[in-house]
């Protein structure tokens, strides 16, 4: 299979919304009349946006109504997030494969808030949101292949899991082509801002020393090894061999310890967002 072969459009979302949501300025004297026309658009993303925004982790005890009042108390970086999530649930949720589930809409959404966790960890939190946006799309890669190979994609998840080897390299095997190649593509034909190449078509695992420069990249570097290798992604593995992993990717040790807990992911599974989406 070649790129070319790939229906950027299979997806049940819309590109052209996801990418003026990522493009909005926040400096802009008009990004809140830009934020709030563009998600009228959109009664998904509305209806989505004030229900995270009402849970207990953003409403701050007041009850949000409108999007105007939202953008107003969260401010456009939260709203932004909260907007890519909507379409992201959309995007993954359409099929109730369960490896699919599993492997790559549970896995990007956990990569997401670990993601925030790690920055108010690292003291990173102007960082946050968008690491929590780079986490739910770093695999769009994969979804788009899963469009538009479905049978071919589950048997290349189950041959990764199967082997193991990573999922790049059963990609390879059976489509002749991977989710990072698949995703490059799709930033440009997206429109996204082309810095998402780094997010969506890079090897986190094998992180560049430029790469590894950039603190988001690191961020979600960590975040999706650390998800992956708890069973969300690929298989499970022991916690030595995770720490190791961790710490080759500049998580301190006691980053790494933190992380690792038991409760960890646990506090991930039970966070409001979590439950909302999953």
């Amino acid at each position: 299979m070649k790129l070319d072969s790939i229906n950027f459009k299979a997806i049940p979302a819309q590109p052209d919304f996801l990418a003026r949501i990522i493009q909005i300025d926040a400096n802009s004297e008009h990004c809140f009349q830009e934020m709030d026309s563009l998600l009228r658009s959109d009664q998904g993303v509305v209806s989505l946006i004030l229900r995270v925004a009402n849970s207990a982790m953003y409403s701050r005890g007041k009850q949000i109504k409108t999007i105007p009042h939202a953008i107003n108390l969260l401010g456009i970086n939260v709203i932004r997030s909260l907007a890519v999530l909507s379409v992201s649930r959309s995007i993954f949720t359409q099929n109730k494969n369960m490896l699919i589930k599993q492997h790559v809409w549970q896995h990007s959404l956990l990569t997401a808030l670990a993601c925030q966790q790690i920055c108010a960890e690292k003291g990173a939190n102007k960082l946050s949101e968008e690491a929590f946006v780079a986490g739910l799309l770093h695999d769009i890669g994969k979804v788009l292949l899963f469009y538009n190979y479905p049978d071919e994609y589950i048997q290349t998840l189950d041959y990764a899991l199967e082997t193991p080897c990573s999922c790049a390299e059963a990609e390879r095997k059976i489509l002749g082509i991977d989710h990072y190649e698949v995703g490059k593509e799709a930033v440009g034909q997206w429109r996204l801002p082309t810095y998402f190449d780094l997010y969506i078509a890079t090897d986190l695992d094998l992180l560049t020393c430029d790469a590894a420069q950039n603190k988001v990249m690191q961020i979600l570097a960590i975040a999706n090894n650390l998800i992956k290798y708890a069973g969300f992604g690929a298989n499970s593995s022991d916690l030595h061999m995770r720490k190791e992993k961790l710490m080759n990717l500049g998580a301190s040790d006691s980053l790494s310890d933190y992380l690792l807990e038991e409760s960890f992911i646990q506090q991930l599974m039970q966070n409001e967002i979590y439950l909302l989406c999953v």
